[in-house]
């Protein structure tokens, strides 16, 4: 009887994980042509989502468009760009360091190259349009074909990745067991895919050239924007700055990077390649996309206001991960400011049977709330929205996005905590109560 009831208990399991995995392929149809929704709405409604979305709903035909190939030129181009940059990639040296240990207990080595790779890029493509070998909003001129192209590449690199963790895995016990081909393709199965012992998939994806692409793409459209209006605005410049900011700071400290929910926790499937690869550098840059084709030029005082603020969430930022990593890197010997750092030393154990400890800090920003970063870069994120004036949705779009998804990474970040840490974690939550917002949430 007991068995009986244990296959019971399987089948009605069973159905949700089949519904789950099903609901995946539409998913990854519908994603690709939704991202003209927004190119629409600057090309055609003057920012409207609305209308665009309406158009988008009423014409299947149009919607349909979106599967077609890039042009040849753009894919030879794009093809071209991806493999100049990994070339940069595996070439360029810099600093050798261990990742967070894996699951299964590895601690992968990753080459720290990211600021000269960074450097080589934007070099390279600000050198090729100052030789006239191409034009600075060459990609803004062609937005539509490079995303097309960014999402042919995609496709292709999710193939790659479902094969290779099918057949060939990197690290066997470094997988992620899912129910269906389709969950498999969806969601990953590689936490770690790589080529050789050091050229990481991920990294590359995600650490490099998409991170490179948000300046290439902000560049192109101010470009576009001289050659439209012959100027180019106070707005767009302090939006470019903010981008900056960050992505030069991601590439200065790109070993922060590798302690995040990103590298550590998230598998390489369609989830994460279209994310990074096709969202990310589409939404997160249509502030400079907007204004390109709507110059918003704000009162003086609002615009350095505004600007300012972003700065500080910057600050916030990155005040907040360098404390996480000092005191972490010295096993809480490093102090915040001038207390002595208070944390709790949460253990867990992984799956080669090896004992191991965490350091949950509860000082300087982190005595506030568990996720003060998060906060930071919401900061960030919402003035350079703000830049672009209060005329149009889209470009908030990334504002309302990253709220969004930041509250929902808080909420898996917790569970992967609870799941590994057990009561050390519900210790913590007892003493840092609040997750993203003092007081609300």
């Amino acid at each position: 009887m007991q068995k009986d009831s244990s296959l019971a208990d399987d089948r009605g399991r069973k159905e949700p994980i089949v519904s789950r995995s099903i609901s995946y392929l539409p998913l990854m149809l519908l994603v690709t042509p939704l991202t003209s929704i927004w190119w629409s709405a600057i090309t055609d409604y003057n920012g409207s989502l609305q209308l665009s979305a309406t158009r988008f709903l009423a014409d299947p035909t149009e919607s349909l468009s979106w599967y077609s190939l890039p042009s040849q030129d753009i894919g030879v181009a794009f093809a071209k760009w991806i493999f100049f940059e990994a070339i940069l990639y595996t070439v360029l040296p810099g600093r050798v360091c261990a990742g967070q240990p894996t699951p299964s207990g590895h601690n992968l080595p990753y080459t720290l190259n990211g600021l000269s790779f960074f450097i080589c890029s934007v070099i390279s493509f600000l050198l090729s349009a100052a030789l006239g070998w191409s034009e600075l909003s060459f990609i803004a001129k062609n937005w539509r074909d490079v995303i097309l192209a960014a999402n042919v590449f995609v496709w292709l690199l999710t193939g790659l990745a479902f094969v290779k963790g099918r057949i060939a895995p990197s690290y066997k016990y470094d997988t992620v067991g899912n129910d269906s081909y389709i969950s498999d393709i969806w969601r990953g199965i590689e936490l770690h895919p790589r080529f050789g012992a050091a050229w990481d998939l991920k990294i590359f994806h995600n650490g490099r050239w998409t991170m490179t692409a948000l300046v290439m793409i902000d560049i192109s459209f101010a470009a576009l924007q001289w050659e439209i209006y012959g100027y180019i605005t106070h707005t767009m410049i302090c939006v470019m700055l903010l981008r900056n900011l960050l992505t030069v700071n991601f590439f200065v400290n790109e070993e922060w990077y590798l302690r995040s929910m990103d590298v550590c926790d998230e598998p390489f499937g369609f989830y994460f390649a279209w994310g990074s690869g096709v969202f990310f550098p589409t939404i997160y840059t249509l502030q400079t996309q907007y204004l390109a084709m709507n110059p918003v030029e704000l009162p003086l005082i609002h615009t350095i206001s505004i600007s300012s603020l972003g700065a500080i969430g910057f600050m916030v930022y990155y005040i907040a991960t360098e404390q996480k990593n000092a005191v972490g890197d010295t096993k809480g010997i490093h102090d915040i400011g001038d207390e002595k750092a208070q944390f709790i030393r949460a253990s867990y154990r992984t799956t080669d049977g090896v004992e191991r400890e965490s350091i949950l800090l509860c000082s300087g920003l982190w005595k506030h709330i568990r996720h003060p970063n998060y906060l930071g870069l919401l900061v960030l994120t919402y003035a350079m929205c703000g830049l672009c004036g209060t005329g149009a949705l889209l470009p908030w779009t990334e504002a309302a996005f990253a709220t969004a998804f930041l509250a929902y990474r808080c909420i898996m970040d917790e569970r992967n905590c609870v799941r590994k840490y057990g009561k050390d974690w519900e210790v913590y939550c007892r003493r840092v109560r609040w997750r993203l917002v003092p007081g609300l949430y």
